[in-house]
C-alpha cells in the first residue's frame, strides 16, 4: 500500500486492492484589515494580522475500488462533530503551521445498490487552521 497522504487517521492510499485518494486540493490565505473612515478621503487600511489559512479538497469512495464510503463518512463526520484538530500530510508535506479542523463537509450519495446500501460517494471537506494558545 502506497500512502499519499492523510488528515489525522484519515488515510488517502492506493494498493492493489484499495483506491482511496485525494483530489481538486485547494489552500486559501488570507490577511485582515481595519478600515477606518476619513471625512471626504478614501477610507485609511490599518494591517491587523493574518487570517487563519483554509484547505479544501475532496475525495472519491467507491465499493468498486475497495472502500466502504459508508464508513469513511461516519469517520469524518466523527472528527468533524467532535471538533478534532488533525495534521494535514500530503506527501512527507505538513501542511500550515498548526493544526486543521473540519469546519464544512459535503456529501453527494452518487450509487446506491438495490439493497440500499451506499456504492459510490464524493465528499468534500473544508479545513481550518486551529491555533491552540
Amino acid at each position: 500500500m502506497a500512502v499519499i497522504g492523510a488528515l489525522g487517521d484519515i488515510v488517502f492510499s492506493v494498493s492493489r486492492d484499495k483506491v482511496n485518494t485525494i483530489d481538486d486540493v485547494k489552500w486559501e490565505t488570507g490577511v485582515r484589515f481595519a478600515e477606518h473612515d476619513r471625512h471626504l478621503k478614501i477610507p485609511l487600511l490599518e494591517f491587523t494580522g493574518n487570517s487563519a489559512d483554509t484547505i479544501s479538497f475532496s475525495l472519491y469512495y467507491s465499493v468498486f475500488l475497495g472502500v466502504n464510503p459508508m464508513a469513511e463518512i461516519v469517520k469524518i463526520l466523527n472528527a468533524q462533530r467532535a471538533g478534532k484538530a488533525m495534521r494535514f500530510v500530503i506527501g512527507t508535506k505538513a501542511y500550515g503551521h498548526y493544526k486543521w479542523v473540519i469546519t464544512k463537509t459535503s456529501k453527494d450519495l452518487e450509487r446506491y445498490d438495490g439493497k440500499g446500501n451506499l456504492l459510490v460517494a464524493k465528499v468534500n471537506i473544508t479545513l481550518k487552521e486551529y491555533v491552540n494558545r
